[in-house]
């Protein structure tokens, strides 16, 4: 309740909801949540994924179509995995 009524950032009140309840189970009668990542544990590895996250976005912002020599293997890496759902 002290973050509810101190905030009204939804990152910030789903972080402590997370943190206090964990992620739950995708499908099951607990609550429901995101399913664990195959690599990282989104509770623990918050820290490292906001990092990533926050490259990321910088990539994007300064080449939004992966273009720059820099980018080469990003986006042959992006094309392969999600190639089935990229709308260009």
């Amino acid at each position: 309740m002290k973050v509810i009524s101190s905030t009204n950032d939804g990152f910030v009140i789903s972080e402590k909801d997370l943190e206090l309840r964990g992620s739950g189970e995708f499908f099951g009668t607990k609550q429901h949540g995101i399913p664990e990542f195959k690599i990282a544990n989104l509770f623990e590895d918050i820290g490292i994924l906001k990092l990533v996250q926050g490259l990321a976005i910088q990539i994007i912002q300064k080449d939004p179509l992966l273009e720059k020599r820099e980018n080469e293997l990003l986006k042959k890496l992006v094309n392969d995995k999600f190639k089935d759902r990229i709308e260009i």
